[in-house]
């Protein structure tokens, strides 16, 4: 199963398996038109290839380009998601900011439900304040863990070009929850899926990413 072996290889810490793994596994097939998966267009600016789903098992690679347009958000960037997540940093560097949240009165908190068609986002009755430490950043070739339920915020270094490979355990029992203004009411995020060029076009500059930073995939770890 492709996801025991992509998770063995992250945790063994062989960033040259895990590439390789991504690569033959998804990015040629889409590159060379092999595969009908369309990128999906993230609410929070990134591409998302949502490349497995098998029961409560999913793999997302996420893809930060080099010029990306300021993403507009109705709520705030902290979330947390019903997912135990585990990145693993293909080339590029990416922050990971936790946040820690307690009662009180400066956010709302919306439950996200997700749809085909994208996120809705209800209120709740739920008020919090939230406090967000500094940004922990990963280098190509590391891995990090989110358990579901810790809420959080993902940056990129400097919006120099980035990418993942997501691996998430869904816990159904569990949330997915964003933070909001107190007075933002129930509404909806789109999720606009690129069309086939484009996705083949994010597949091959991957790929081509992929290439050019082999020799530098060692686990470097958090910097």
């Amino acid at each position: 199963m492709i996801y025991a072996t992509l998770e063995r290889a992250i945790r063994s810490g062989s960033p040259d398996r895990v590439a390789e793994l991504v690569r033959t596994t998804w990015l040629d097939p889409i590159a060379n038109g092999e595969s009908t998966l369309s990128a999906v267009r993230h609410p929070l600016g990134f591409a998302c290839l949502p490349v497995l789903r098998d029961g409560r098992r999913g793999v997302c690679v996420h893809l930060f380009g080099e010029r990306r347009t300021p993403v507009r958000l109705s709520v705030s960037p902290f979330h947390c998601h019903s997912w135990d997540l585990l990145s693993h940093v293909l080339y590029g560097q990416v922050g990971n900011q936790h946040v820690t949240v307690a009662t009180g009165s400066t956010y709302r908190v919306f439950d996200t439900r997700t749809t085909a068609g994208g996120d809705r986002l209800v209120p709740t009755t739920r008020t919090v304040d939230a406090t967000a430490g500094a940004p922990e950043h990963w280098a190509a070739g590391s891995a990090y863990e989110l358990a579901a339920g810790r809420f959080h915020a993902s940056t990129v270094v400097g919006g120099a070009p980035a990418a993942t490979v997501v691996l998430g355990l869904h816990h159904p029992e569990k949330p997915d929850l964003t933070l909001g203004a107190l007075d933002t009411p129930a509404h909806r995020l789109t999720r606009r899926l690129h069309g086939r060029a484009e996705t083949v076009s994010l597949a091959r500059t991957a790929l081509d990413r992929l290439a050019r930073d082999a020799d530098r995939l060692t686990p470097a770890g958090r910097r």
